[in-house]
């Protein structure tokens, strides 16, 4: 796991000073070395994390002559596998870079499709005077790139590397705070600023001639409707078992995340037994966000070193200032502090860890908007208009238990109502899973207009749809941003076993009834491991690991920091937010203003 940076330009010595300085200002993702290549027209930097080959993985690294040179944040999961494929190329290394390199020459720019992991890397070839860069699947690994003032090709691993070169003045981008404002996040294929991209999850860039050409290399599978439970059970378990295997390969301690739900202690049940008493590590909340009992149990019954942070160990004002700085966009997420809490811990007895990232996304755990959903676009619904169909439906309510007809009503009722307000099921989540709806964004004078990518699959118009768009909106634009900056902010390598690429395109393929029911989530994962899990985890629901916030806004630090940053109309939000119509949010103590907190203090925190 490392950072990488790169400055495509004629003249690329005369760029050295600033490459390095993009290069200083990333250290933390990468404290173990550092490398820098200046090619005739292209500098490439790199900072090591060293987990894999560390004696000989080094980078930049080089092809057999010379010509192409490398620098690659990630793993490559099974590249041991793909270097037997590669017999032709005269390997140096044991590392997964070179398999990158040899992969280059053997198939040039299609190598991507054959290249598993997770990874941001760019490619220069002296040869033909061309950048290559490209982004794993799901956008575990962060790039972004900028043109600078000079025509210059800037890209690095974080925001803040792109500033650091001196190239570039960055401008806000006021489309993206009322996208952040509507969703927590930055949208996944934008970045807070206007002059500033990302380089979105499947994609890469070629830059030849000073002329950029981007390109999908991805999509997500189709599904395959005809396979049955007992048909998917075995395979995926043997992808997931092996997804767990190839990721505990490292030349460094691994140890787990261990919440105590089902994802991440499946993935421990597993790691487990190859890897006995592996170390795992929990955080717990005060108050009813407390996890620990879950995870301790789960602890005990697979035999781990098991290590707990409680959140009351910190202030949590001091840290909403910090997340300021490694977040180099604003991120609204209530569980940014425990990430980077828990990671910070983890980084003192291991260089890398395991997660359960990825499992809600692509098995359907958000139980809180897929029921309703799935009774939108339910069959049913186009057969029986009006009362008749409420009465069916209220029907089949009553011979649920109590605790179901409450479910139940309240999930009908939703999905009548998405059925007759929204045009299909994408249209449905994505409007109903908003913060500041449009019109609060346009009370407080921001455009109500939220732009999304166009989807890369064909639509189905059912509950499917929702969870693929998850995959590429809001896993992308949040929980991986989250990961990867709280993790490598510690110098910490995380892995989700749940993304590994065939284990997550099988995932995919499965038809939604596989994954929820009207009374399950993730069924065939329960199917697969429900009897290696503790029972009261195998009974429990979903929790999740936001924060206490209404607990941590009446802390008097943060009061502090709200009087501070939210009741100065001279504070920057109020150049690009109405001060008086914010008030409201204000004294209303929820989570609204923490979403407003949050961005007030990151733009008090950067230039632009």
């Amino acid at each position: 796991m490392c950072g990488i940076i790169g400055i495509a330009a004629q003249d690329a010595k005369k760029y050295e000073d600033r490459a390095r300085n993009m290069m200083q200002c990333i250290t933390h993702r990468g404290p173990d070395g550092d490398g820098l290549k200046i090619f005739k027209n292209c500098a490439l930097g790199h900072r090591r994390l060293s987990i894999v080959d560390i004696a000989t993985g080094a980078q930049p690294m080089f092809n057999t002559d010379g010509s192409v040179g490398l620098v690659f944040n990630g793993e490559i999961y099974g590249f041991k596998e793909l270097k037997k494929q590669l017999t032709s190329y005269p390997f140096k290394t044991s590392s997964d870079t070179e398999a990158i390199l040899a992969l280059y020459e053997a198939r040039g720019e299609a190598f991507l499709k054959d290249l598993p992991g997770m990874f941001a890397l760019a490619l220069w070839d002296e040869k033909i005077q061309t950048l290559f860069i490209a982004r794993d699947r799901f956008g575990e690994k962060p790039l972004y790139y900028a043109i600078g003032t000079g025509g210059e090709l800037i890209f690095g691993s974080e925001i803040k590397s792109i500033i650091a070169s001196g190239l570039i003045k960055p401008e806000l981008d006021i489309d993206s705070v009322a996208h952040y404002l509507n969703k927590l996040y930055v949208s996944p294929v934008k970045t807070i600023y206007k002059n500033i991209h990302t380089l979105p999850p499947a994609h890469s860039l070629i830059y030849k001639d000073g002329k950029i050409k981007i390109s999908r290399y991805w999509n997500q599978p189709e599904t395959n409707l005809g396979i049955t439970l007992d048909e998917a059970l075995p395979e995926f378990k043997r992808l997931l078992n092996n997804a767990v295997k190839n990721q505990l390969v490292a030349d460094v301690p691994v140890g787990a995340f261990l919440s105590g739900g089902v994802d991440s202690t499946t993935v421990v049940s597993i790691a487990s037994k190859l890897s006995p008493h592996i170390k795992t590590f929990a955080f717990g909340y005060e108050g009813t966000k407390n996890e620990l009992s879950f995870a301790k149990m789960a602890a005990e019954k697979y035999g781990t070193d098991h290590h707990e942070l409680h959140d009351t160990d910190y202030k949590i004002a001091d840290l909403l200032i910090q997340m300021a700085d490694i977040y180099d966009e604003p991120l609204a997420d209530s569980s940014t502090i425990s990430t980077y809490l828990i990671s910070k811990l983890t980084r003192k007895h291991t260089t890398v860890v395991l997660s359960g990232d990825g499992g809600d996304e692509l098995l359907g755990g958000y139980h809180g908007w897929n029921r309703p959903i799935m009774a939108m676009t339910d069959p049913m619904l186009s057969n029986f208009p009006g009362k008749s169909l409420l009465m069916r439906l209220m029907a089949q309510i009553a011979l649920r238990t109590q605790w179901q007809k409450k479910v139940d009503v309240i999930n009908t009722a939703r999905g009548l109502h998405y059925r007759s307000n929204f045009k299909n099921a994408i249209d449905a989540h994505r409007t109903s899973n908003m913060f500041f709806k449009p019109s609060e964004l346009a009370a407080l004078g921001l455009s109500p207009e939220i732009q999304f990518p166009t989807p890369s699959w064909n639509p189905s118009n059912t509950v499917d749809d929702a969870m693929r768009d998850d995959l590429e909106n809001y896993m992308p634009g949040d929980i991986l941003v989250k990961t990867d900056r709280a993790s490598m902010a510690s110098s910490l390598e995380l892995r989700s076993p749940f993304l590994d690429i065939p284990f997550a395109e099988f995932a995919i393929s499965l038809p939604h009834n596989l994954k929820i029911t009207d009374s399950e989530d993730k069924m065939i994962l329960r199917r697969a491991y429900e009897h290696d899990w503790p029972e009261a985890i195998r009974n429990r629901s979903k929790q999740g690991f936001g924060a206490p916030i209404h607990i941590w806004l009446e802390k008097p630090e943060v009061k502090k920091l709200i009087n501070e940053y939210l009741n100065d109309p001279k504070k920057k939000i109020f150049r690009y937010i109405s001060f008086p119509k914010s008030r409201k949010y204000i004294a209303e103590k929820k989570y609204k203003l923490w979403i407003l907190l949050t961005l007030s203090l990151w733009m008090e925190r950067h230039e632009f």
